[in-house]
This record gives structure tokens, sequence and C-alpha cells, in this order.
């Protein structure tokens, strides 16, 4: 039995447009995470403290990784993605501290 492009669309609808203000939400998070991220970068220029901190960015990635695995989600979905977030967050910082990146 196939659907017509209307009949999926009206099917899926309300779950596309919850998924798009979930969306929203996260691109928003991910706004205010590297707002956050900024203001590390300047206090760790300022205190001589290197942008990664190896130990610190492992203890991120298995808190939400086992947050995750709690709750049902891919530990090593989420895992990678964090390594994503935090290799992101650690050149942003470089780029910060160097004077390369708009603070």
């Amino acid at each position: 039995m196939s659907k017509t492009d209307s009949a999926v669309k009206e099917i899926l609808a309300p779950y596309r447009k919850e998924i798009d203000a979930i969306d929203k939400e996260l691109v928003a998070l991910l706004v205010r995470r590297f707002q956050i991220v900024q203001e590390v970068a300047g206090i760790k220029g300022r205190h001589g403290i290197p942008s990664v901190l190896p130990d610190r960015v492992e203890e991120v990635r298995k808190n939400a990784a086992d947050m995750a695995a709690a709750q049902g989600l891919d530990r090593k979905f989420v895992y990678d993605l964090y390594t994503q977030i935090i290799d992101y967050a650690c050149s942003f910082e470089d780029d910060l501290m160097d004077g390369k990146a708009q603070q």
C-alpha cells in the first residue's frame, strides 16, 4: 500500500513539528554552551591554562555517554557526538586565545 506525498506529509506533520521544535532547543543550547566556552577561553588565556585539558575532555564525554545510556540512548553515539562538540570547542578556544576568532 502506497501513500501519496500529501498523505505522508499529513501523517508525519505533528512529528516533524515536534522534531523541529527540539532542534530549535538543541541549537539554542549549543549556542549557550559555546558562549560559556568563549568565557572559559578568556579565563584560560589570562591564567595560562591550556585550551585542551585531556582529563576534563574524557570526563565530559564519559558523563554524557553515561547519562545517555541511563536513559536508553546509545552510549557510543553520544560519546562520538560529544567528541565532535568538544573537538570544535577546543579549536574555538585555541582560536580565541590566539586572537584568531571574534569574542
